[in-house]
């Protein structure tokens, strides 16, 4: 038997995509496609959508699960569309998760309280990675990268990860290269929360938000909105890694953050008008 505890190590490393996919509910086989009914539904192979201005997938129905399968949704016409990859515009209790999403102006765009997107590989969108509305939501065990690069020219941002909402957890993303699309007038955020109360903000990871020294523009590794303030927060155990600044907090009116971590930062902490706290071990 001592060949057993080896064996069972070297199966936890082993893809799981095979035993792991999902056949329960309805199969999404084409895009664009909408939802209209509660229920779980799932992919059976990666999906291409080549529209200019829409959602790959809408959601209209409350109550619904969509398991990618750890398949992939992908935009292929580039930088100029207007797309979405799922998009929920108000139904409650939706989830998204488990695969690939690609090429986008906008990856997910969940308004839903009870929501939660979590698992996703969410890559090379131009405008946002995932933008999160709603109460009581969860966004977890993402990686968001190379976010940014839009040809529109309206389109003044670049953003990882967006929060609205209250009693709402940002935890375990990675967010990987958010970059506006010119070193001037626009911005990049790796991840942006606004108009919050009591969200729990903890163990992210937050690396290359560009431009890192911009002329007109700015670039923050994890920032509170001052234009739509927060309060009660809970910041812990994030890290920053180059950004002009580290975490820019003006908009918290109140809370805690400590155990945070920057790197290659021009200013590790905003907290000019900042009723957030330290806890300590901020460096």
């Amino acid at each position: 038997m001592k060949w057993l505890i080896p064996l069972l190590a070297l199966l936890a490393f082993l893809p799981h995509r095979g035993s792991a996919e999902t056949t329960l509910g309805t199969a999404i086989t084409a895009v664009p496609y909408t939802i209209s009914k509660s229920g779980v539904y799932h992919f059976t192979k990666d999906l291409n959508f080549s529209a200019t201005n829409a959602a790959a997938i809408n959601i209209a129905a409350a109550d619904v699960v969509i398991d990618l399968n750890a398949h992939a949704l992908v935009d292929v016409l580039g930088a100029a569309t207007t797309t979405i990859g799922i998009n929920c515009d108000g139904s409650n209790r939706v989830t998204i998760k488990n695969g690939t999403i690609r090429g986008f102006q906008n990856g997910v765009v969940l308004n839903s309280n009870g929501g939660r997107v979590a698992d996703l590989l969410v890559t090379n969108n131009f405008g946002s990675g995932i933008t999160v509305v709603g109460n009581n939501t969860q966004i977890l065990h993402n990686r968001v990268c190379n976010t940014g690069g839009s040809a529109s020219a309206s389109l003044l941002y670049a953003i990882g990860i967006s929060l609205t909402g209250t009693y709402c957890t940002v935890t375990d993303n990675d967010v990987q290269n958010t970059f506006a699309t010119d070193n001037t007038n626009h911005f990049g955020d790796g991840v942006r929360i606004e108009g919050c109360s009591d969200v729990v903000l903890s163990n992210n990871r937050v690396l290359d938000v560009e431009p890192a020294t911009p002329t007109k523009g700015a670039s923050t590794g994890i920032a509170v909105d001052s234009t739509a303030p927060s309060d009660n927060l809970i910041f812990l155990g994030n890290i920053v890694v180059t950004a002009q600044t580290g975490f820019d907090l003006s908009g918290g009116l109140s809370g805690k953050y400590g155990d945070s971590i920057t790197g290659t930062v021009s200013a590790g902490y905003n907290t000019s008008r900042s009723g957030m706290t330290s806890i300590g071990n901020n460096n």
